[in-house]
């Protein structure tokens, strides 16, 4: 078997890249179609939609990076061609992102045509501050299937440090009123070295509010997370975190869910028998379109050039360059670590692991093996 090389990694410079010609076929309209029926096959299932760059705030840890001070904003008959192309291309799953979504002037435009086009569900993700919370109040719970709200930790101590003054209690005004107008309304929390003792307090609140989930994210260091390593958590903090979530959410309503990322090594089999089979990257499952038409496949990699395709008048353009679907790859011939710990499930590891840190967990960690953080694992309760 011949070893496919790892591409060599370019760090975003603002530089034009040279493309590939190889077209997808799509459909570039200026009207969109009422409904366009889902391909009957698993490619491309969860599309991430970025609409706008800007944000009002410069949260630490914020994988955007740059893109905040670019801010661009996608065109909305972009946005049309887009969703539906993404939509042929066997699109199920949307969620509408930013930097903050409702700041995109078409926002609400945005969210009423995903529905005729015929994604299944629909969701967004939100700083849920005022300028958010008037676009809901002009909106329905039938225009979601949820929304998502960032909270950064379980106090206005911390979500305010990193957030601003004020906004905590702002934020979580705006969680109340989806919640007693009859919205999906679920929490992210995106987890560091600063609130991690502080964030598990967020289960009281949801309770409270009556929010249906409460999904924990591990802080990585890409975007603006480079300015902020100090707050970025190692396995070893990350699984004893985790460990202490699973003790600390029993007995509430509120479900619970958070990013696997990494596992002990006698802890794989639980994974395995939920399905997990190393890197999602290789399934082509998601795709995350940016406002200047990049498409990711892996979050990971945001801060590379290695992005998947590029979107032009409607259609997906190959990355015949270096990219990440030859990195992901390339991982089932030649493991990012050097060799295998859990086999039956790990089958390479995190490739993109070793280019955004520099080596493999599992080489440090010698009992941690690297789970891929796109998969879905189940809820903890």
């Amino acid at each position: 078997m011949t070893t496919v090389p790892l591409p060599t990694p370019r760090l975003r410079t603002g530089e034009t890249d040279a493309y590939g010609h190889a077209r997808m076929p799509a459909s570039a309209h200026d009207t969109a179609p009422s409904k366009i029926d889902r391909v009957p096959y698993g490619r491309f299932r969860n599309v991430y939609l970025y609409i706008t760059e800007a944000c009002q705030l410069r949260c630490s840890g914020c994988y955007m990076g740059e893109r905040l001070e670019r801010a661009l904003k996608m065109p909305y008959e972009e946005i049309r061609s887009t969703l539906t192309t993404w939509r042929q291309m066997g699109g199920s799953k949307l969620t509408i992102l930013g930097g903050e979504p409702t700041l995109h002037p078409r926002y609400e435009d945005t969210i009423r045509l995903a529905r005729q086009l015929g994604y299944e569900h629909v969701i967004t993700t939100s700083n849920g501050l005022i300028p958010a919370r008037r676009k809901f109040a002009r909106m329905e719970p039938d225009d979601f299937s949820y929304v998502q709200i960032s909270v950064d930790g379980g106090s206005a101590e911390t979500h305010d440090a990193v957030r601003g003054p004020g906004r905590f209690a702002e934020t979580v005004e705006t969680i109340r009123e989806l919640c007693d107008r009859g919205f999906d309304t679920r929490i992210i929390c995106t987890v560091n070295k600063t609130n991690q003792s502080d964030c598990l307090k967020l289960l009281d609140l949801c309770d409270e509010l009556g929010v249906s989930l409460l999904k924990f994210h591990v802080f990585s260091v890409i975007g603006r997370g480079h300015g902020s390593l100090e707050d970025g958590m190692t396995p070893p903090e990350w699984l004893d975190f985790c460990d202490r979530l699973h003790t600390a959410s029993a007995g509430y309503r509120t479900r619970v869910w958070y990013q696997p990322t990494f596992a002990r090594r006698e802890e794989m089999h639980r994974f395995e028998e939920e399905g997990y089979r190393g890197c999602i990257g290789r399934t082509l499952d998601r795709i995350s379109i940016f406002p200047d038409g990049r498409c990711y496949v892996c979050s990971f990699l945001f801060d590379t050039d290695l992005h998947y395709a590029e979107m032009r008048d409607g259609q997906v353009v190959l990355n015949k360059g270096d990219n990440e679907f030859d990195l992901f790859t390339s991982a089932l011939t030649k493991p990012a670590c050097g060799g295998c710990k859990a086999s039956a499930s790990c089958m390479g590891g995190c490739p993109a692991e070793e280019i955004v840190d520099g080596g493999s967990s599992c080489a440090e960690y010698p009992e941690i093996v690297p789970v891929c953080r796109l998969w879905k694992s189940v809820p903890a309760n």
